[in-house]
């Protein structure tokens, strides 16, 4: 037996301490380089960390929740005859005259985009740490990746040198194409590609029929797609046979799959990854569907100024439990195409739009701010579909608002004003690419939310009350609210007003988007949910 230490990797530069979110092996499990191992919580992001050599764990060290600083003890492991690949940068590796020697033949192969995360499909090249030609050491950072949370460095997973850069700086790359060129030993190509092959599975049952889904999957034959397309095809039941890909010799790419999920044609012919419609009698409304259909339905409402994006760590943790997550983009935001003038408007459609996509069985609602409204407005009406009720940082129970901040943000036209004021909702504000504020900048620039901001947020403050329905759900529905001590939009003391059937959960070090700065006790309130 060779017993090492896996230690904490550093994630990013600024990077001091990580937390454990959940071991994906455990004790006694064998694992292969290239294996996501652990999932690890930075104070940006939660990405898996892949195993950079083969082994076996023995002993879990730091347990789910720990906070553990860069370079501390993780777990014991059994790394077999290879070489030490757990020793630190800048360390020797120990000494192990048992270790056969590197194969002599080195062969080139494609370096493809890794996956950060479960919910990551595409990554932005940030920049490269190496330059063709450059030698490399397995467990060296080579490249740093943004995602739609975090920017991270990548290490690599074998010895070798980039022979050439395929996708330079500032370039969005699908999950599974390549990025880079690079020689390594014969014996070690293989693993370039671990992270994107898809292992052996059982014939999954029929799934439950969807008003928006076409077909049965058959992805069998000889129909050429990516592995991204396979993915969501296999996700959302679509069959691939009758798709028509508009890639390079007729591929069918993620785009066409998500056409295909569509009964209309998709706005400007584009649609980020795994966004469906539903054609509602106001509209249409975009939405993510993500998870086990056998499970608890979640529904997750944005607040003011949001989207689907701002639950992605969330509905990610929500779907590794088992569950079926519903998120939409509310009226007047994001993807949807629907109107929202009032507090009222963000409500009337969530009733067609459940009985679209989740016609029977209970639906647990959790909403943020602005969307807590929309949330009690529906629930008031329909006690009989709700399973529980969790409110985050709700709007709706007090007076006091940041107006500067509703107003500023539905007339905001550039990235700089944008910045200013996401740096209000997160005790650690998520650092968005200069491209992804003006993207926000521009969809906030359209206008849409001056009417609905003028109607919830006046001189005197909030302008909507949620408090009286609030007690009539609280009295039937199994109702929480969490909140942050930092909170620099609403005041948390609101929460002091609420029914005492109401459970209240204060977060320390959270602001205004708990599920920003505090992920892991948001899941584990709603994970705890009473059976």
């Amino acid at each position: 037996m060779t017993e090492r230490i896996l230690k904490m990797p550093r994630l990013g530069e600024t990077m001091d301490e990580g937390k454990v979110v959940g071991w994906l092996i455990q004790p006694g499990d064998a694992f292969k380089r290239g294996d996501p191992i652990i999932e690890i919580e930075t104070d940006k992001t939660i990405a898996e960390f892949p195993a950079l050599g083969d082994g076996t764990l023995h002993d879990i060290i730091a347990v789910v929740g720990e906070t553990v600083e860069v370079g501390q003890p993780l777990a014991r492991i059994d790394i077999g005859i290879g070489p030490d690949w757990t020793a630190e940068e800048g360390e020797a590796p120990a000494e192990d005259p048992a270790a056969p020697a590197s194969a002599s033949g080195l062969v080139e192969t494609d370096l493809d985009m890794p996956r950060l995360g479960e919910t990551m499909e595409e990554g932005r090249v940030a920049k490269w740490l190496k330059a063709p030609g450059d030698s490399f050491v397995r467990g060296e950072a080579i490249i740093e990746i943004e995602t739609d949370k975090t920017i991270a460095e990548f290490p690599a997973l074998m010895d070798g040198t980039l022979v050439s850069i395929l996708r330079g700086d500032g370039e969005t790359v699908t999950v599974g194409e390549p990025i880079a060129r690079i020689a390594i030993a014969g014996s070690d190509a293989s693993v370039t590609k671990a992270a994107e092959t898809p292992a052996p599975a059982a014939a999954p049952s029929a799934p439950p029929a969807r008003t928006d889904v076409r077909a049965r999957i058959s992805t069998d034959g000889p129909v050429r797609a990516t592995p991204v397309a396979r993915r969501l095809a296999r996700q959302h039941s679509v069959d691939l046979q009758t798709v028509s890909g508009t890639g390079r010799r007729a591929r069918v790419e993620k785009a066409d799959v998500l056409a295909a999920l569509s009964d209309t044609p998709r706005p400007g012919g584009t649609t980020p990854d795994g966004v469906l419609f539903a054609d509602l009698p106001s509209g249409r409304m975009a939405y993510l569907d993500t998870g086990a259909s056998a499970g608890r339905t979640l529904l997750l409402l944005h607040g003011f100024a949001g989207d689907r994006t701002t639950w992605a760590a969330i509905a990610s943790g929500l779907k590794r439990a088992g569950h079926r997550v519903l998120v939409p983009d509310l009226p007047g935001h994001g993807l949807t195409e629907i109107a929202a003038s009032s507090a009222a408007d963000l409500s009337a459609d969530l009733a067609a739009f459940l009985q679209r996509v989740a016609p029977s069985g209970p639906v647990d609602i959790v909403a943020h701010s602005l969307g807590c409204v929309a949330a009690v407005n529906f629930a008031v009406t329909a006690t009989d579909r709700l399973g529980s009720l969790t409110l985050l940082a709700p709007a709706g129970l007090g007076p006091e608002i940041d107006g500067d901040f509703v107003h500023g943000m539905a007339r905001a036209t550039v990235a700089g004003e944008v910045s200013h004021l996401l740096r209000r909702l997160s005790v650690s504000p998520v650092q968005l690419s200069d491209g992804a504020l003006a993207a926000l900048a521009a969809d906030l620039g359209r206008g849409r939310l001056a009417a609905l901001a003028s109607a919830i947020a006046g001189p005197s403050g909030q302008k909507v009350d949620s408090l009286g329905k609030l007690e009539t759900v609280a009295a039937s529905v199994e109702t929480r609210v969490i909140v942050g001590l930092d909170d620099r939009i609403i005041p948390w003391r609101h929460v002091t007003s609420v029914s005492p059937r109401v459970a209240v959960h204060f977060l320390s070090r959270s602001g205004h988007m708990p599920q920003w700065d505090q992920p892991k006790d948001v899941l584990d309130i709603l994970l705890s949910k009473k059976a």
